[in-house]
This record gives C-alpha cells, structure tokens and sequence, in this order.
C-alpha cells in the first residue's frame, strides 16, 4: 500500500497509540467494577449464562502490531459455575463466552525472541486447558477488529488478497471448527494509510456486518452483512467511517 505524507502519517501512528490507550483505559474501568457481563450465550444466541470476566491486571510488551512499538496483554479471570480459570496474555477485542463451557478470543504467543503473533484460544471452563491454534492466513496484518460470533461458530474478519491480479482487502467469515469460508464480500479493498480503518459487528446468534474501507479509491467502506449460517450476504456502500463499538 502506499504512505501518506509524513504529517498524516503521524497522525496515523497519533490515533494508533489513542486507540491502545483507549483500549487499556475501558479493561482497567472493567477491572475497577470487579466483573464484566461479556454477552454470554447459549447456542441460540439467548443472554442466560452465569460465567462472568473480571481483569486482574494488564502489562505492556512488545505489540503484534508492526506499526507499533508497544502494546498491552491482560490476565483475565473467568469464574463460572464449574470454577474459576485463569487465562495470560489475552489482547482485544474481548473474549466471547458461550454457555457457561467455554471462552473463545485471542491472545498474543511469543516464541523464544519471534516477533509476537496473535493466535485464537479456546478454554473448556473448569478444566484449566487452554488450546491455541493460527489465526487465518489470509487476516490483513494491521486488521485488529477480528470477532468471533456470540453461537462461537464462526471468525470475522478482513483479508488481504497480495496476489499481483487481485490486490487489496475483502470481507471474509468462517467457520472455526473447519476453517471453511462462509461468506466472503469482493476484493479491492484499502487506504493510503498506516491505521486500520475497518470495523467488524456481530448480532446473536450469527449475523454480521464487515466494514472494509475502500479509501484509496475515494469509495467510502464497503459494507458486507448477512447470516453465516445461511451464507448469504448483502454488499452496500457506506460514507462515512463506522463508530460500532
């Protein structure tokens, strides 16, 4: 992709560090009222589970990001009804818990002095496991909104096609048990930019919207929406960036 002028690519790395700060700012008012309601579901995408988050402390390390020097992982807590477990190094957004079995999000794996990577975990409530596995290849290295589903079937995202005949970002979800693309929206996607500037929603218990900002070419954000079960989607163009979370 192409740089910006340096004042505008300041400004860039300016919103980048608000946005970590920001970050850190929310989990810390978390942790200081002891419990977070992380939208929990049953299957169905109902709000009835008991399992609770509380943050027990945060720490700066050396970020994911490459466009960033510093970054922040949390220690969180998950107290359900099968006991309390305890999970490191977990980085936003936040985790998502289904039922009262299971946690699914993302955390940040270094291995020996490798630049750090982040990495999707799953933790069976109770049973003090953790299990960790790749993100997808094809998630844009600067992407950092990547949200799994309130049902925890599915993963989305925004990708990068690097191919010279179809550069640029689209819309992608899957299904996590077999990494199988559910729905995908049209490449050309990008900006003239250092930030990340696309967004990602979910609604209970599989409904999306993927934002992926096509500013290089002054089109505003594609927008891509559907049912990851149904596998179907609608594209729409938007104008402004959106303000989802």
């Amino acid at each position: 992709m192409r740089r910006r002028p340096r004042s505008l690519r300041e400004a860039a790395k300016t919103r980048s560090r608000s946005s970590v700060m920001r970050a850190r700012v929310i989990l810390l008012l978390i942790a200081a009222a002891a419990t977070l309601a992380t939208g929990a579901c049953d299957r169905n995408g109902g709000d009835d589970s008991r399992t609770r988050i509380s943050v027990l402390d945060s720490a700066f390390t050396q970020s994911w990001q490459t466009m960033q020097d510093t970054g922040v992982v949390y220690r969180i807590e998950v107290i359900s009804p099968l006991g309390a477990d305890t999970i490191r190094n977990v980085i936003p957004p936040a985790p998502v818990v289904i039922g009262d079995t299971l946690i699914i999000g993302l955390m940040q794996v270094s291995e020996d002095s490798s630049t750090p990577q982040r990495q999707i975990f799953r933790a069976r409530l109770g049973q003090h496991r953790i299990e960790t596995k790749p993100m997808p290849a094809d998630v844009w290295a600067s992407y950092q909104d990547v949200l799994f589903s309130p049902d925890g079937r599915y993963i989305a995202y925004v990708g990068e096609d690097t191919a010279p005949e179809n550069p640029g970002t689209y819309a992608v979800v899957r299904n996590l048990a077999n990494s199988e693309i559910v729905a995908k929206g049209p490449g050309g996607g990008g900006c003239d930019c250092d930030e990340d500037f696309n967004h990602a929603r979910w609604f209970p218990p599989d409904s999306f919207e993927i934002a992926v900002a096509h500013t290089n070419t002054k089109a505003g954000w594609e927008r891509v929406s559907g049912k990851a079960s149904a596998r179907r989607i609608h594209v729409d163009t938007l104008t402004d960036e959106p303000d989802w979370h």
